[in-house]
């Protein structure tokens, strides 16, 4: 998809992969395509090379940097099993459930920089559309140690809502106690 006057017409299937776009570059090329006639498009799935080229280097950088955290504190984990094919927001809090980093996918996504993030139980980016039993889900799950999988609304620094799909897992030490949890989170398409 190298620019917005592509020819849709004459493909019979549209392979786009939409798991490597953002919800904005979905948006644009979705319209593109629905903006032509395309009939008789059978199936599509939206691929941006461009971004899995950029997703994939920084996924290697947070690979690094939690194989480092993973030496300093002795997790009990592979971290390449852990890590799903594809996330945007990195957070990786203390067991109380304070930030103690978040990658540069985070700062993105949410438009809070990592200094203002550092510290805070990652709820500030919630608000009043957050459902409360999803809150109480995420804490109930967190508090048995347990991984939490799920949708939730959330708010950008500019007040904007967006939707999240987020997976929670708590780390063990090599003393099988839990010292940390890591959320991988991607934007809701």
């Amino acid at each position: 998809m190298s620019n917005d006057n592509d020819d849709f017409s004459s493909m019979l299937c549209l392979d786009i992969y939409l798991s490597s776009l953002s919800g904005e570059a979905y948006k644009k090329v979705a319209q593109n395509i629905k903006s032509k006639s395309v009939f008789p498009i059978i199936s599509w799935d939206v691929s941006g090379n461009y971004l899995q080229k950029n997703h994939n280097s920084l996924q290697e950088t947070d690979r690094q940097y939690l194989e480092k955290l993973s030496k300093k504190f002795r997790w009990k984990l592979d971290i390449n099993t852990i890590m799903p094919h594809y996330y945007e927001a990195l957070v990786v809090t203390n067991v109380k459930q304070e930030i103690y980093w978040v990658n540069e996918g985070f700062v993105t996504m949410t438009g809070y920089s990592e200094e203002h993030a550092l510290g805070k139980k990652p709820n500030f980016l919630q608000g009043k559309n957050t459902p409360e039993n999803v809150r109480r889900d995420i804490r109930e799950h967190l508090i048995a140690n347990k991984p939490y999988a799920g949708t939730i609304v959330n708010y950008r620094k500019n007040q904007e809502e967006y939707v999240c799909n987020v997976k929670i897992i708590p780390i063990m030490n090599d003393k099988d106690k839990v010292t940390h949890f890591i959320a991988f989170e991607r934007e809701a398409v």
